[in-house]
């Protein structure tokens, strides 16, 4: 039996403090995930066990989302599983993000996912691809997705379809299948973020009943009903960044950790320590301000997610932020790994993962430059 009759939530969700030992584990096993280019079994578990697919999901089915500062909470928490890999990391946001899209899902499909309980890991593919059509009582899906991070440990997994718009016009639409209904392809080889696992999935002919699909612009405009929590009712743009650029944080926050006392102790090859260069001394003093400035900008943005009016100009200077934080993030690597030689570049060293990592983090459709400043720009300047 499920509970649906609402409760005070509890002051805290503890994910933040559960990070720490996710990124512990996350750590010891990141070289292996590498390898697999995938998480394993033990981290993919360790991150449901410590709140994140539970953090965004409707206190009524048990989850998190009611929580005052649920939004701060897991920039944090992914922010510090990222110091030890931020695979684990970005695999932990998407677990939140999708369970976040999910309670846009009708009602039976809601209690189709969480009516045992909200600990339920869910990856999802979110461009329209394959082929959709309509039929009675839902849709037939076939085709294949790529880009499901997570998926191999995934219970259930989303994938994105164009269907008809009320205007004619196509529009997104979510299908939500059980892993019975789709078979995980092994696609994944990348240059970062190896161990996210986002490998592809063939679906071949699926029904998916109407209580397991939703519209896209549902998504976008946030919940309407003022009686739910209110990390499901800010628009989609005011939060979907972070998923991603907080992992980066923590990645950096790790990858300068390393480099630094590494660099206190290096020796080059005539004799000199690397530490007396002023140019190394430039690199350190320079990333270190913009890992800090990239972190305000998202914690700010997670702070307003949280608590302030929210507005369009609101969602849309975060998106832009989100897009600054990165290239903030970029600088940083980019200077550490220039002043770390050929040493830094072996691939044993976490500096060179955290380049790749960040690179590739900085390839996300969230994340890019010139949509998300030209949103604000246009908005600033009255085009809109």
């Amino acid at each position: 039996m499920t509970n649906t009759t609402p409760t005070a939530p509890p002051a805290d969700t503890g994910l933040a403090a559960a990070a720490g030992k996710v990124a512990e584990l996350a750590a010891e096993n990141a070289a292996a995930a590498e390898s697999a280019d995938r998480l394993s079994p033990a981290v993919a578990e360790a991150l449901v066990s410590a709140g994140f697919a539970r953090h965004f999901v409707g206190e009524r089915w048990g989850g998190s989302a009611a929580v005052p500062g649920s939004v701060q909470d897991l920039t944090r928490a992914l922010a510090t599983v990222g110091t030890g890999c931020m695979s684990a990391a970005w695999c932990g946001g998407v677990l939140t993000a999708v369970a976040r899209m999910c309670s846009h899902l009708p009602e039976e499909g809601q209690h189709e996912l969480w009516g045992d309980g909200p600990d339920v890991p869910l990856a999802g593919s979110f461009a329209p691809s394959g082929t959709v059509r309509e039929v009675p009582g839902g849709w037939r899906v076939s085709g294949t997705w790529g880009f499901a991070s997570g998926v191999d440990h995934a219970h259930w997994t989303m994938v994105g379809g164009a269907v008809p718009g009320p205007d004619g016009v196509p529009a997104l639409r979510h299908f939500v299948l059980p892993s019975r209904d789709y078979k995980v392809l092994d696609t994944w080889h990348n240059v970062g973020l190896r161990g996210t696992g986002s490998n592809s999935v063939l679906v071949d002919d699926v029904f998916v009943p109407a209580h397991r699909t939703f519209e896209h612009r549902s998504v976008l405009t946030g919940h309407t009903d003022p009686a739910l929590p209110r990390a499901l009712r800010v628009p989609h743009k005011l939060i979907n960044g972070l998923f991603f650029v907080a992992p980066g944080i923590g990645a950096v926050e790790g990858m300068l950790a390393h480099w630094t006392g590494w660099t206190a102790e290096r020796v080059e090859i005539y004799g000199v320590r690397s530490s007396a260069r002023p140019g190394v001394r430039m690199a350190l003093s320079r990333a270190a301000a913009d890992l800090d400035a990239a972190r305000l900008l998202v914690e700010r943005a997670a702070a307003e997610a949280d608590g302030a009016e929210v507005t369009r100009a609101l969602a849309l200077r975060a998106t832009r932020d989100y897009s600054v934080a990165v290239d903030l993030l970029l600088d940083a690597v980019n200077g550490l790994l220039r002043m770390s030689g050929a040493r830094g570049q072996g691939q044993s060293s976490p500096v060179q993962r955290g380049w790749r990592d960040v690179h590739c983090m900085a390839g996300h459709a969230a994340l890019q430059p010139d949509v998300n400043a030209d949103g604000w720009a246009k908005h600033a300047l009255g085009e809109e």
